[in-house]
Order: C-alpha cells, then sequence, then structure tokens
C-alpha cells in the first residue's frame, strides 16, 4: 500500500495528539520525543538487537513447526470427509479456549524454558492453518479432481500437483494471520515465564513503571510484526500468483 498525503496528514495527526498528551502526563502516555530516546538508548546500551533476533528465531521455528503440523493436518481433514467429522467438532472447540488458560498446564508439560515458548507458539498457530488448508483442499479437490482423475493423475502425483497447488491461496491467507498471532503468542510466553526477548523487556519495564520503555518495546514488537506478515504475504502472492487472493 503506498502512503498518499491524507496518510502522512493522519500520522502526523496521532503524533501530535500523542506529544500533546504526553507534555501533560508523560509517566501515563509518554510522548514521540520520549520514546524515540528510549529506543535510543535501548539499541545502544542495552541487549535490544539481541532479544529481538532471540524472539524472532524462537518464533520462526515454533511457526514453522505449526505450519507443517496444521497444514498436513487440514489437508487429511479435507480429503477424507471421516476425518473430519470426527475431529473437527474438537478443533472448534480447542480453537475457542483462551491461550492464557492453558499456560498452566504448559508449564507443568514443557517447564518455562525453550520448550515452553515453543510448544505455546505450536498450540496458538497450528490451530489457525488447520481450517483454512481444509477449506482450501475440499474446494482444490471440487474444482480440479475430475479433471485429475481423468488424466489419471492419482496418489501423490494429485496431492502435490493438483491438491496443494489449489489450495495455496487458503493456506497463504492463513499463514499471514497465523504468524501475527505467533509473535503474540511467543512475546506474552516471554512476559510470563521471563525467558529472555521483548516480553521480558515489557515485563521489566512494567515492574519500574517505565511508560516510556513499554511504548518503545511495543514500537518494536509491531515494526516485527508488520515486517514478518508482508514477507508471508509477499511469499505467497508469489507462490499463488495463477489463482486469485483469498481473504480472510
Amino acid at each position: 500500500m503506498r502512503l498518499g498525503p491524507s496518510h502522512l496528514a493522519g500520522v502526523a495527526l496521532v503524533l501530535a495528539g500523542w506529544q500533546a498528551a504526553g507534555a501533560v502526563r508523560p509517566d501515563f502516555t509518554s510522548s514521540p520525543t520520549l520514546v524515540a530516546a528510549e529506543l535510543l538508548r535501548l539499541a545502544r546500551d542495552g541487549d535490544l538487537l539481541s532479544l529481538v533476533a532471540g524472539t524472532v528465531v524462537t518464533l520462526l521455528t515454533g511457526w514453522a513447526t505449526a505450519a507443517l503440523l496444521g497444514v498436513s493436518a487440514g489437508v487429511l481433514i479435507g480429503r477424507h470427509r471421516l476425518l473430519a467429522v470426527a475431529l473437527e467438532p474438537y478443533l472448534v472447540a480447542l480453537y475457542s479456549v483462551p491461550l492464557i488458560a492453558l499456560v498452566p498446564l504448559m508449564i507443568i508439560w514443557f517447564g518455562i524454558g525453550q520448550g515452553f515458548l515453543l510448544a505455546t507458539i505450536v498450540l496458538a498457530t497450528a490451530i489457525m492453518l488447520v481450517f483454512p488448508a481444509a477449506t482450501g483442499t475440499r474446494e482444490s479437490v471440487r474444482a480440479y479432481g475430475e479433471l485429475a482423475r481423468a488424466y489419471q493423475v492419482t496418489g501423490r502425483r494429485f496431492l502435490f500437483k493438483v491438491v496443494l497447488p489449489g489450495a495455496l491461496p487458503y493456506i497463504a491467507a492463513g499463514l499471514r494471520i497465523s504468524v501475527q498471532r505467533a509473535l503474540m503468542a511467543v512475546v506474552v510466553g516471554q512476559f510470563l515465564v521471563g525467558h529472555p526477548g521483548l516480553g521480558t523487556l515489557l515485563g521489566d519495564a512494567r515492574a519500574r513503571l517505565d511508560a516510556d520503555e513499554v511504548f518503545a518495546v511495543a514500537l518494536v514488537a509491531l515494526a516485527v510484526g508488520a515486517l514478518l506478515t508482508a514477507l508471508v504475504g509477499w511469499a505467497g502472492r508469489r507462490l499463488s500468483a495463477w489463482r486469485p487472493e483469498v481473504t480472510t
């Protein structure tokens, strides 16, 4: 999306309003100038870059695992009606459970180290990929199944040459949404258990009631999320350029 004059004017208006509010209650709302100074301090004196890198590596590891599990389960459910009937009610129920309600159980199972963060990301994001993959698989089979059978395309060739390419727009839409949820999961997980990362910075800033650092770290997390979402969206468009994009 290109930024026009109206977008820039809107951003300037928000920043001006934020600066004015910060002049009245800097301890409560901070301000753009204070946040910018805090970002410079964190980059110069703190471990911001290493913490961001560690957070991103953990996020991508868990998200890739979740993508593999979620897409595989979705394809199976989309191709086999019996599995859909048996599993979809439980998956819908699991999707509706707040992630925070499962954190105590996750700590019991995985401790408070890297395993907990990875498991939290997988649990939060894999379920979001099952349904798009299942829907895309059904639509692909419906649209191209008869043609594939006419040309005797079956088995693994049918899966990799017909089903998955046809389901790619749906899977790509799910991936765009799930990477945002993966970032939320890893930051919240770090915040709760104190594992080094952006969540730890937020926890430390909260303990000191430091609004400047809270806003600064939140803006870094926002930038990371926007960048990852843009990259995933670009990759999805390139891989499924031959079909219309699916939005959710």
